[in-house]
């Protein structure tokens, strides 16, 4: 990198060109020394081009010496670069025109620019005596003017590469470098400083580039004498990599400014103004328009537009949308400043608007214009924050830093800002519940803004109400009633949907809409309860009518039912058909008395309901019955209409004694203040009744029926206990038999049902039959079972209890597997299946 001074000035002169061909001193600019556009071409040379260049330069190679034409060198593999270049890969005896040649198409720098880097640092292109030091320092890269050069760097692909290399980073990170295009730099005449300084102003990032490679400028001394020696303070490296590329290749490249923008160009201040110098050649569009690149950024003009400029950030998001062709069409206007450092630009169909904090977007169509109206970043809206989105039905939005502009072809364009904005992209936008927007923001009472969409109202309270939504057919009633400053305060919720219906919450109670009843308003704690019970989605169905209070309560009707409240009493559910029996009844003044639960529903359709003074059950087979008392607790206990006793089929009626009685579906409950409670299931209690119930002969209940074997029954009262099977039917079982009886299990036991009826023995004993035997009894002996092969031969062929034998002395036994025996008063009896029963 190091300067060209008159100590090796003789390496680096060449001869001169021909005069038809020979550079010009006068012609060297030091703003521009190459064009971008030259410098930065990979594609000016083939491999095959880059190899006839280097053979005609040295036609013959000095004897013992390898000129460049000639060279070759293993390369090794590099990895792509953040600033610009491309992966190499390494391979064997690669040739210096090969090396040049991927090099450059690697690192985008042209290999004519590369060529004349190795003539002027090292004479390598036109030496016929190349030394192995030109080789290892073949660009001066690592060579500073103040030090030795750094060996890290050393052998001709590790200096063309890493060359070409540091000029895309000097072009990747323009603004850090020392010397910078698009402004005045001071640079040196000459590494002493003593020659003293110069003011450049650089027009492009090549000519930067030279200047950071080889920081000083050609004097006049130097430019006088091209091929030669200047002064003292001459240096060469700029002027010879000048005059060798107009030499071997021609124009470093300058460029005029076409006509058509000549009038922007020149009203800007020209080459010393906002564009500086063309660094391009025009570029011509099919419609007869052109844009052309400068220093500072580009213009562009058409016979229907004018001729305007673009810069930075704005000029480059024009050309990545396509320039004059693209989605823009050309501009008509120049960039103009914005608030905060921002800047904005018009185009034909639309405006880029930049800021640094928001980057760059396009605002085009009806968006673009209404933005433009609402004075774009100065305005309500602030900077574009994204590009436009797509609605549905061929509507559009863009969100700004304050808020969102929407639009669609049947909704006109209305911007949304604040929470409303924010709630409304959070609800999906137009694709969400509410669609698009059809009004303005508008004030409403109490401290609350609205803005109206096509299904629907967004509320917005700025005292702590929150944000919600109301859908269309519940915004009308809310509105009939007053909006936010109405009977119902502000929106404490979103409209819910229930069915083909709707619903809200608002500060003061809740509206709802059906089809069949329209609206309704429910409040206080009848809207407290009837949401916690589902609202329309629950038991009661949507409100049918206003509330009226009377005697203390507040009733207010629904499709299925009706609910109940008062200040002391509660809030209650009545589903139907129970409310209206219940209202004919006489309702809380009546003789079932004030609700004290909700009606609750059975699996088989019936229901219940708590009052003050009973408890009411209906089904359709039975209609509306209350229970009270003792009896309506223990039904209750027992599972009420859907337990063991179902629905009450009619009112609690007297029994002897003081006792109670009400019979269900299933059964009764009977109640006497001796025996307490207990029911007798419809098996049972159909033949209580008639053996005359708890005035019969059986007397009150002592217990509840018991379920036992083969799907019977059986049941204790206060004389005997009753049982049925249906093979045995019903049989009445008293006395000391009955108990000895239900103790060996009843008829879940050793005997099994009872089968006849109880039978007077002899001298005033009683037996009792049953399917296994059979229970006798006397005073003197006691009670005793009687096996059934016994039992069949003691009273069939021994005379029973008055004959022979008397009376059993214990129970049948059997002292081993297929005997039975037994003791009788005047003899034993013993079967066997072998020899039947016989005396012993």
């Amino acid at each position: 990198m190091t300067a060209i001074i008159v100590g090796v000035l003789a390496t680096m002169v060449t001869s001169p060109a021909s005069p038809a061909d020979a550079a010009d001193g006068r012609a060297f600019d030091p703003g521009m020394i190459i064009t971008d556009e030259v410098f930065y071409d990979s594609s000016s040379m083939t491999l095959a081009q880059i190899q006839s260049f280097l053979n005609a330069r040295v036609p013959t190679c000095a004897g013992g010496y390898v000129c460049l034409k000639d060279y070759r060198q293993t390369t090794t593999s590099q990895p792509r670069r953040s600033e610009g270049c491309s992966a190499y890969t390494g391979q064997a005896g690669e040739s210096a025109a090969l090396i040049i040649y991927k090099v450059s198409r690697a690192c985008g720098i042209s290999p004519r620019s590369i060529l004349v880097l190795l003539e002027k640092e090292q004479g390598l292109v036109s030496d016929s005596t190349p030394s192995s030091r030109q080789y290892r320092l073949a660009t001066g890269y690592g060579c500073p003017d103040t030090a030795a050069c750094d060996s890290l760097y050393y052998g001709f692909f590790n200096q063309v590469y890493n060359a070409a290399w540091q000029f895309r980073k000097y072009r990747a990170n323009p603004t850090i470098r020392a010397y910078q295009a698009g402004r005045y730099n001071t640079i040196y005449w000459h590494p002493n400083t003593a020659c003293g300084t110069s003011r450049v102003y650089i027009q492009n990032q090549a000519t930067a580039g030279l200047y950071i490679y080889t920081p000083y400028r050609p004097n006049a001394a130097a430019l006088a004498n091209l091929y030669g020696a200047g002064d003292s303070c001459s240096s060469y490296g700029n002027r010879n990599f000048w005059r060798l590329f107009t030499d071997w290749f021609g124009s470093t490249g300058s460029y005029a400014v076409h006509s058509l923008l000549q009038p922007v160009w020149t009203s800007t201040g020209g080459a010393t103004g906002t564009l500086g110098y063309a660094t391009s050649r025009h570029v011509a569009y099919s419609d007869g328009g052109v844009g052309q690149e400068f220093q500072r950024g580009w213009a562009y003009g058409s016979a229907a537009t004018g001729a305007y400029y673009t810069q930075a950030s704005v000029g480059r998001s024009y050309i990545a949308l396509g320039g004059p062709p693209g989605v823009l069409g050309y501009p008509t206007s120049n960039p103009k400043p914005e608030p905060n450092s921002g800047r904005s630009q018009r185009f034909q169909k639309g405006w880029l608007y930049w800021s640094k904090a928001t980057s760059i977007h396009r605002v085009s169509g009806r968006i673009g214009t209404s933005y433009a109206t609402l004075r774009g970043p100065s305005g309500v809206l602030g900077y574009p924050l994204a590009a436009e989105v797509a609605g549905p039905d061929g509507g559009a939005g863009q969100r700004f830093q304050y808020g969102w502009l929407w639009t669609s072809p049947t909704t006109s364009i209305h911007r949304l800002s604040g929470r409303i904005a924010q709630s409304y992209v959070t609800l999906g936008g137009p694709s969400g519940r509410l669609g698009y927007p059809v009004a303005a923001q508008a004030a409403e009472a109490a401290g609350w803004v609205s803005q109206a969409f096509q299904a629907g109202r967004l509320y917005d309270s700025s005292t702590g109400g929150g944000i919600h939504y109301t859908l269309s057919v519940l915004d009308e009633g809310y509105r009939q009633r007053g909006g936010p400053g109405g009977a119902l305060g502000g929106p404490a919720d979103s409209t819910r949907t229930y069915g083909d219906g709707f619903g809200q919450r608002f500060a003061k109670g809740w509206l709802y809409w059906s089809p069949d009843a329209g609206y309704q308003v429910v409040s206080g704690a009848i809207a407290t309860r009837y949401a916690a019970l589902g609202g329309p989605a629950g038991r009661l169905g949507f409100p049918v009518a206003a509330p009226v209070t009377a005697d203390g309560w507040t009733t207010q009707a629904f499709e299925n039912g009706v609910m109940h409240s008062s200040r002391t009493g509660g809030t209650f559910a009545l589903l139907e058909p129970m409310a209206t029996l219940f209202a004919e009844a006489g309702g809380a003044a009546g003789a079932y008395g004030a609700p004290a639960g909700d009606t609750s529903r059975y699996a088989d359709g019936g229901m219940v309901g708590r009052f003050t003074r009973s408890t009411l059950y209906w089904s359709p087979a039975t209609g509306l019955e209350p229970t009270v008392g003792r009896i309506g607790v223990s039904h209750a206990a027992l599972g009420g209409g859907g337990g063991i006793l179902g629905y009450p089929t009619a009112p609690q009626t007297g029994q002897v004694g003081g006792g109670l009685a009400q019979t269900f579906t299933k059964g009764t409950l009977y109640w006497s203040p001796d025996y307490g409670i207990h029911y007798a299931l419809s098996a049972i209690d159909s033949e209580y009744r008639r053996l005359g119930g708890v005035g019969g002969m059986l007397g009150h209940p002592v217990d509840s029926t018991r379920s036992h074997v083969d799907a019977g029954f059986g049941q204790r009262f206060r004389h005997g206990s009753l049982y049925w099977s249906a093979a045995t039917g019903y049989r009445v079982s008293r006395g000391v038999i009955d108990t000895s009886y239900r103790t060996l299990g009843g008829p879940s036991g050793i005997l099994g049902y009872p089968v006849a009826a109880e039978t007077a023995e002899a001298g005033g004993g009683v037996s009792q039959r049953f399917e296994d035997g059979w229970l006798v009894w006397s005073s003197r002996t006691s009670i005793d079972r009687i096996a059934t092969p016994i039992g069949e031969h003691y009273f069939a062929v021994e005379g029973g209890t008055g004959g022979s034998l008397g009376y059993p002395l214990d129970s049948t036994v059997s002292p081993s597997p297929g005997v039975l025996e037994q003791r009788f008063e005047h003899g034993n009896l013993r079967w066997t299946a072998s020899g039947g029963t016989v005396r012993f």
